[in-house]
């Protein structure tokens, strides 16, 4: 039989893998997965590229068995200080957060965050390969833990900038639907950074090839193709049938080379199980005993474990054997997963429950991976041990932030809690787990775990525990786009700080429910929580809370129709802050401040505001703050007609992942105004379906607007009726006097258009209770226009052009290029229907004008139509362009 077997086929996927590795040799290194089928051959292709790699290799791979945060990249960079004790001392500040997952580096820092401990390992992988090209090979992904595969996500584009390529195998048949392999690959995929190499089965011309250097002689025609039926094409069933076949003569020579013996004393094995088992079966008693032990202990074990407690005898057999092979540091493993988990399936009962114990103690004694003794004590069937292992477990994956899997280790130690056992131990373990799942994103089973510890809470008469339940519980209802449950968990978390004496809690609790109702229009709610807030924050003496409560109130009161009195309310808010150098509470209030003056139109200051704020946004890193600023920004650019900023701002958003809904439906507006009506629309319904979930009043109404513009463009008529009426139905159920007046401006101008008089009285209905509530020029503009849009339809063109003069009159003072563009349209066609072709001219050319200037063309287009329709040459009297 032949002693070595070389990589049969894969020409082409080689080729891909080593000219990855040559780029990467260039300084444009990446991440390439390499995917297919158990036994497909992922391992031996991986290997294959780094024997032949002139560059350093290290290294590691996923446990079936303990999966540890970081496991496989820590095990490749710990394979990279063997080689060189020194290869990561120069890692300096970040060195400590690098210590907590390799220990053997020193002190390590007493606390981390996830975004240190991703740039501390990118400085380890960027030192391995400051002197030199590198490969990181990891293999068996499918058992990572999840914090790796993060890692992975995160590190795809820093490596685009490093000598270093690493090469992620991964087992794809029997992916679970919700692994997050699939959630890497979809992360690779959004960032443009995919590459992954899919190995396929081997066709009947190379498992003969791969059986030429198995065997001692060449396979006959017949052999090839039974084997190949048998194996389907999988390389290591190929190697596996052909070594179970010659151990045990199963073999002849024939006319055309080897064939199956004809006395059927060795039958072929039907799957890979019986073909391992066929190999081992000549052991000695030493290298059964070993064999089981190993099978036990894992893929992948320590030598001296598993010589403690089968001998060296044993051991040495399997190596020589070829069953296991010998890595480094001390470390042995089987050479494929399924030659372990069909010798482990052979193991009885009863002696696997003896090996896990022993080997769980035997770690425990050493200082093993919690993990891993877990594993064991739960394969011994002790589940109080296994229960303790895992709680170790799930603090170590918590403490290094690899929240995912401190989730699934908690999860795992609560469903072996014995029922009806509710101690202080199993009440931490559900506040960790609903802690981590929360974090890793797992929304559901951390509401149903917080849900559980508020009603633990309640039943002991722990009233400020239950309160913190409930704000958690609050937070993650938020975050799954449950409005009202979260509100209604803030009430009861408000309720309940206030009644054990935490005021500033409860104040912080009404700040967030009044935000809530704020954001769904809900005006005079949101001043009544608002006040209460600052009541609470006062009598607890929180300055901060007491100017953040201002701010809120301030902006509530002036978006409820007492402006002058809002404004006043925030600036005594922001002269607070200022005064006690709270500048994150000072940056936040300017924010506030720019809300309640773009209500009245006035776009200059509250950009002024905006700008200010962003500065000390800068100064603090307040990104939270941040963010909001940019998307009030972003929508005042675009009021503005600065719209080229607006969108460069809106695409950071969308690129960064940030605010994605709002930056998209600012965008689609402006987008369905330059007569881009398809992206319009995508990023419209996307925009509006989300602003819906969550009960967002301001960004609903925009994007609905935005949609029935986009409606009318295309000559979709009714859809453009039916978003215009959902404007009216949803103002009737708000309080808002600034979001829905552009939308209930042009809304009457369309229904007026399309005859539809009852609606479009309705239409300047609302705009005349909001003029009245608001006293605003921008609200009295486009009550006016509506006015006139009523009077046209019935005939009056001379009511209706003095209304539009007066909205044209009115808008002069007021910042907000395209909606004065479109009155002035307005205007020139109620003009020229009451004779003043001079006027309406004059008009006309002006919207001409702020349309083309801003780009868009939909409304040039139609103005350049109305000056055309009044007999006047159009090239004269707005340019050649026209």
């Amino acid at each position: 039989m032949g002693t070595a077997t070389g990589l049969v086929g894969r020409e082409a996927e080689r080729a891909r893998l080593a000219q990855a590795l040559e780029r990467a040799g260039e300084g444009a290194g990446s991440l390439v997965l390499v995917s297919g089928e158990a036994g497909i051959g992922k391992s031996r292709l991986a290997e294959e590229v780094a024997a032949n790699a002139t560059a350093r290799v290290l290294r590691g791979a996923g446990s079936h068995s303990a999966p540890t945060p970081y496991g496989p990249v820590v095990a490749a960079l710990r394979s990279h200080l063997r080689a060189e004790p020194d290869g990561l001392a120069d890692c300096g500040p970040l060195r400590p957060h690098l210590a907590l997952l390799l220990p053997e580096l020193g002190e390590a820092a007493a606390a981390t965050d996830r975004p240190t401990l991703v740039e501390a390992i990118r400085c380890a992988l960027a030192h391995v390969a400051a002197d030199g090209p590198a490969l990181v090979v990891l293999d068996d992904l499918q058992w990572s833990d999840q914090a790796t595969l993060e890692l992975l996500a995160a590190l795809a584009r820093p490596l685009r900038e490093m000598p270093l390529l690493v090469l992620a195998a991964y087992r794809s048949d029997g992916l679970p639907r919700d692994h997050m392999l699939r959630w890497l690959r979809t992360e690779l995929r959004r960032a443009g950074v995919l590459e992954e190499v899919t190995l396929e089965a081997l066709d009947r011309s190379l498992t003969e090839a791969l059986l030429t250097q198995l065997l001692p002689e060449a396979p006959s025609p017949a052999l090839v193709r039974v084997v190949h039926d048998r194996a389907q094409g999988s390389p290591f069933f190929v190697e596996e049938l052909a070594r179970a076949l010659v151990a045990g003569g199963g073999l002849r020579p024939g006319r055309r080379g080897l064939e199956l013996g004809e006395d059927g004393r060795v039958p072929l094995p039907d799957t890979v199980r019986d073909a391992v088992t066929l190999r081992a079966s000549g052991l000695s008693d030493a290298g059964r005993d070993a064999v089981e032990v190993a099978a036990v202990a894992g893929e992948a074990f320590d030598l001296a474990l598993v010589e403690a407690l089968a001998g060296e005898a044993g051991v040495v057999e399997l190596v020589e054997r070829g069953l296991v092979a010998e890595g480094t540091g001390g470390r042995a493993g089987f050479r494929h997963s399924l030659t372990r988990e069909a010798l482990y399936a052979e193991v009885p009962w009863t002696r696997r429950r003896a090996l896990h114990r022993r080997l769980a103690e035997a770690l425990e004694a050493a200082g093993g991976r919690s993990m891993e003794i877990a594993t064991h004590w739960m394969g011994a069937a002790d589940p109080n041990r296994g229960r303790a292992a895992l709680l170790r477990a799930a603090a170590e994956s918590e403490a290094v932030h690899a929240y995912r899997d401190a989730a699934r280790a908690g999860r795992q130690a609560l469903e072996l809690w014995p029922a009806g056992e509710a101690d202080e131990l199993r009440v931490q373990a559900l506040e960790r787990y609903a802690r981590c799942a929360e974090l890793a994103g797992e929304l559901p089973e951390a509401a149903k775990t917080w849900r559980e510890l508020a009603a633990i809470r309640s039943s002991a008469g722990e009233r400020a525990a239950f309160a913190e339940a409930h704000r958690r519980l609050a937070a993650v209802s938020e975050l799954r786009g449950e409005r009202e449950p979260g509100f209604a968990s803030r009430r009861l978390a408000a309720d309940a700080f206030a009644e054990v004496g935490r005021r500033a809690d409860a104040a912080a609790e009404r700040l967030a429910m009044a935000n809530h109702r704020r954001s769904g229009a809900r005006y005079a709610e949101a001043i009544e929580l608002a006040e209460t807030a600052v009541d609470d924050a006062r009598a607890a003496d929180r300055i901060d809370l007491t100017a953040r409560g201002l701010g809120v109130l301030g902006v509530v009161r002036a978006k409820g129709g007492e402006f002058d009195a809002g404004l006043e309310t925030i600036r005594g808010g922001l002269a607070l802050a200022l005064e006690h150098d709270l500048t994150p509470v000072a940056a936040e209030l300017y924010q506030r401040l720019s809300l309640a003056l773009y209500d009245s139109a006035d776009y200059r200051r509250a950009k002024d505001a905006l700008d200010t704020a962003l500065g000390l946004c800068e100064a603090t890193g307040d990104e939270g703050t941040e963010v909001a600023c940019v998307t009030c920004l972003i929508y005042v650019l675009r009021e503005r007609g600065e719209w080229s900023r607006a969108a460069e701002l809106g695409r950071e958003l969308i690129d960064d992942g940030t605010a994605v809904w709002v930056a998209e439906g600012l965008l689609g507006v402006m987008q369905a105004l330059q007569g881009k009506f398809s992206s319009a629309r995508r990023m419209l319904t996307a925009s509006r379906a989300v602003s819906a979930r969550v009960g967002h009043y301001n960004m609903f109404v925009d994007a609905t607007t935005g949609l029935a513009y986009v409606a009318a463009g295309e000559g979709a008529t009714d859809e453009a009726a039916e978003h215009c009426r959902t404007l009216l139905t949803r103002w009737e159920d708000s309080e808002d006097h600034h979001y829905a007046v552009w939308g209930l401006r042009w809304a009457a101008a369309f229904f007026a258009g399309g005859g539809m008089r009852a609606e479009a009285q309705a239409c300047a209905e609302a705009l005349a209770r909001m003029a009245a509530d608001a006293g605003h020029p921008y609200a009295l503009a486009a009550l006016a226009q509506a006015i006139a849009e009523t009077a046209l339809l019935e005939g009056d063109a001379s009511t209706a052009a003095e209304q539009l003069c007066r909205a044209v009159e009115l808008h002069r003072g007021l910042d907000v290029p395209f909606e004065r563009a479109q009155i002035e349209l307005r205007a020139g066609v109620a003009l020229a229907a009451a004779g003043e072709r001079d006027a309406a001219l004059e008009n006309l050319g002006a919207a001409y004008r702020t349309a083309r200037k801003l780009g868009a063309r939909p409304l040039a287009t139609r103005a350049a139509t109305e000056v055309a329709a009044l007999g006047e040459s159009v090239a004269p009297r707005l340019g050649d362009r026209a």
